[in-house]
């Protein structure tokens, strides 16, 4: 006898991995602003979509994992990870709100950007110039950051190197070795008689962090400590300095370069400073980078990234699932 199967369960699914918390807002929030729309691109096309709590083994640092979890023939997007695995693809904001990574390799420092070749040619300064400007008015203008900023305006010297403190992430997330505190020494190591600006990371540090940088400042008079607008520290820097953090991005909104001090997946227009001794040298090259902001800032978030008001948004991650290995015919389309 033969027997049939219904089609409905061996098409495969959209599985939407969140952490615990996010679960009950029915995809409601900035930081899941992606996710309605693979949802309701998945209703239309009559595809399963289901959400699920993310495993609670797959930590900030899990690059991969050892059993067949994924292997069920389903696609997998886990929010706020960089799992390598088949079937998978990670999602999360890439540094502005309304700019996305959707990536088998990773998010933010881990995506594929960072294993991608970038050449200025590739983006005429024409094309470039109104998102760059669309970018100022939007983010400089405003005095706006990826978290809430201080309104009160405030000055600092002119000339000073700033240092964006970023907590335990990156060192959790396999992004660097060295510490906020390594980080700051080292660029005071190397600031001559430069200011040099730090501001702690407004959710990531702690007050114990806090307590060793104000003991640094109490001993070096070059050493400011401060919760100003980030856009009023850009404004008067002529470098920041930071693991990567999103703050070097904002930095190039003011043409202002950046030095990173650990795994980016934007330091194709920074220098990297790999051994701290490296870091006068790195420091002095970036001093002389003449332009190329717009350039870069339009092939990092319009060709590499998922712009959530794209026109051809939906066509884009298509493209993704495709590569992926789920193009509309797995579906059933």
């Amino acid at each position: 006898m033969t027997r049939k199967i219904d089609e409905r369960y061996v098409m495969p699914r959209i599985v939407l991995h969140l952490k615990e918390d996010d679960l009950d807002r029915d995809l409601k929030g900035w930081h899941l602003r992606l996710y309605p729309i693979l949802r309701s691109m998945a209703e239309v096309a009559g595809i399963g979509f289901d959400i699920r709590a993310r495993d609670s083994d797959i930590k900030v640092g899990t690059r991969r994992v050892t059993d067949a979890r994924f292997d069920d023939g389903n696609l997998h997007i886990i929010d706020d990870r960089s799992v390598m695995a088949p079937n998978v693809l990670n999602a999360g904001v890439a540094y502005f709100w309304e700019f996305w990574h959707l990536d088998p390799s990773g998010v933010k420092a881990f995506s594929s950007i960072g294993g991608k070749p970038y050449s200025p040619a590739d983006i005429p300064f024409a094309r470039a110039k109104p998102f760059f400007d669309m970018l100022r008015k939007r983010h400089v203008a405003q005095r706006r950051s990826k978290y809430a900023q201080l309104e009160a305006a405030e000055t600092f010297p002119q000339g000073a190197l700033a240092v964006f403190l970023q907590g335990t992430y990156p060192a959790q997330s396999g992004a660097t070795e060295l510490s906020d505190l390594d980080m700051l020494r080292c660029v005071l190591d190397h600031a001559g008689d430069r200011a040099v600006i730090v501001k702690p990371h407004p959710l990531a540090c702690t007050a114990a962090d806090i307590a060793a940088v104000a003991a640094l400042a109490r001993k070096d008079s070059r050493l400011i400590v401060t919760s100003a607008n980030v856009h009023d520290i850009l404004s008067a820097s002529a470098a920041t300095v930071s693991i990567n953090s999103t703050v070097a991005l904002e930095g190039f909104l003011h043409r202002v370069p950046a030095l990173l001090m650990g795994r980016s997946d934007f330091h194709h227009f920074a220098g990297t400073v790999h051994k701290p001794a490296q870091f006068g040298d790195t420091l002095a090259q970036e001093l002389s980078r003449r332009g190329g902001y717009a350039q870069y800032l339009a092939w990092y978030f319009r060709r590499n990234c998922l712009p959530l008001h794209s026109a051809d948004l939906d066509a884009r991650i298509w493209q993704i699932y495709r590569a992926a290995g789920f193009p509309p015919a797995r579906f059933g389309l």
